[in-house]
């Protein structure tokens, strides 16, 4: 299950487009009881990113849920406030992740947070689709 909800996190990704340059193209789906209750991506640079949008489409609690997303979720400040904040605060049990941020501000940090925190994190699900996606922003790390 985990590949089909990661696939639609990638369909909604590719939304972003050149809108969200130099930032990675992101989606986030979140998932109760095996049923999409939240869906987000990052729309324009600047604006909120893909988990915060997908948090903020939800009509119930995403407590207990699933967060499934195609980038490591950031846990800096820059123009936006640090979206592992976000998904910790909303009490998800367990994130999905499709690749790792290669930004050293992010790297692997999330993770530890969520971990941290009791949040059960999975790492890899269409890591190739998921860096493929960005392979411009990941070049700017290399």
């Amino acid at each position: 299950m985990d590949e089909f909800f990661m696939r639609r996190a990638l369909e909604l990704a590719k939304k972003g487009g050149e809108n969200v340059k130099p930032n990675p193209m992101v989606g986030a789906v979140i998932v109760k009881d095996g049923q999409i209750i939240g869906e987000g991506y990052h729309e324009i640079y600047g604006g909120p990113h893909a988990e915060v949008n997908a948090i903020s489409s939800l009509k119930q609690s995403a407590q207990g849920g699933i967060l499934y997303v195609t980038l490591e979720p950031c846990c800096h400040y820059g123009k936006t406030p640090p979206c592992v904040n976000t998904v910790m605060e909303n009490a998800l049990k367990r994130v999905v992740i499709g690749n790792v941020d290669p930004n050293p501000l992010v790297k692997g940090k999330s993770i530890e947070i969520l971990k941290e925190h009791g949040i059960e994190v999975t790492v890899g699900v269409l890591e190739k689709e998921c860096r493929d996606l960005n392979k411009e922003f990941n070049r700017s790390w290399e």
